[in-house]
């Protein structure tokens, strides 16, 4: 299939785990835990598939490139893309191998941990074609080696958003330097932020979009020296997994279709608001 005018996501497929404790998870001792919605335990996730979803659904082509395991993990994460409409283009699956799994456990105020057994990942000649043909290349938390090297391989040329995520495995310092350097559209949310502007090695580029996503205060939009802040509906939930990823989707698709940045954030948060809503 023609990858032309398509968003490539890469990042981790994954199985997720959720659950929220009461109280304060430290690693010690017993807490009691509610799992959530049924179809919460376990469920596909990842940014790939989350922030693809969004796009397909507001009809943009989008594939995760991402690795599953030849098992029902596998499975299961293929057959959610197909129902999210997300082509599976990018998907190598790796023969032998289990997937990636995610124990995401959420505390009482709202934080949370994540425990993560990721599958073999091996960057395809099939995927790397995929990233050079695509519209757009996002990249999210993955392995971080194959991250890097999807950068040294893609053009000058391309257009290039990060989902970031400030966890050092995924996106070790130079990484991080050559992310801000070069992507024309920044997501990250507040407890990210410095930790990104103090991972730049210089000023943000002209142009750059960088959308700051603040829980109930709503979310920041930065185009160079210009700011605008954007009000939220607050949501009493036990489950906010993939809602940031569900709001850079739509707002790329958004920003894609010629919107401005704050049509883009006003449709990102028009999306994360209907997900978490599906979990009340």
């Amino acid at each position: 299939m023609s990858m032309a005018g398509s968003v490539a996501v890469a990042g981790f497929a994954t199985i997720d785990y959720v659950v929220r404790v009461e109280g304060d998870f430290t690693g010690r001792g017993t807490l009691l835990m509610r799992q959530g919605a049924d179809e919460a335990w376990p469920r596909a996730g990842g940014a790939a598939l989350y922030a693809g979803a969004a796009l397909a659904k507001a009809g943009v082509a989008a594939a995760p490139l991402t690795w599953i395991g030849d098992d029902a993990d596998g499975q299961a994460y293929a057959a959610t893309c197909r129902e999210a409409g997300v082509l599976l283009d990018g998907v190598a699956v790796q023969s032998g191998a289990p997937s990636t799994r995610c124990l995401l456990i959420y505390n009482a105020d709202g934080t949370y941990g994540c425990l993560l057994r990721p599958g073999p990942a091996e960057l395809t000649e099939a995927q790397v074609r995929l990233a050079h043909a695509a519209a757009w290349l996002v990249i999210a938390a993955g392995p971080a080696d194959l991250l890097r090297r999807l950068l040294h391989v893609l053009p000058p040329s391309a257009r290039l958003a990060w989902i970031a995520k400030g966890d050092p495995a995924c996106f070790p310092s130079d990484l991080v330097d050559q992310l801000t350097a070069r992507a024309e559209v920044v997501f990250c949310n507040a407890g990210e932020r410095a930790w990104l502007e103090a991972g730049r090695a210089g000023p943000a580029p002209a142009g750059q979009i960088l959308f700051e996503t603040r829980g109930a205060d709503g979310v920041r939009i930065e185009v160079g020296s210009e700011v605008q802040d954007l009000p939220v509906e607050a949501l009493d939930i036990d489950d906010a997994t993939g809602a940031g990823d569900t709001f850079a989707g739509a707002a790329l698709a958004a920003l894609i279709a010629g919107g401005s940045p704050k049509a883009a954030a006003e449709a990102g948060i028009a999306a994360a608001g209907a997900l978490l809503a599906s979990r009340q």
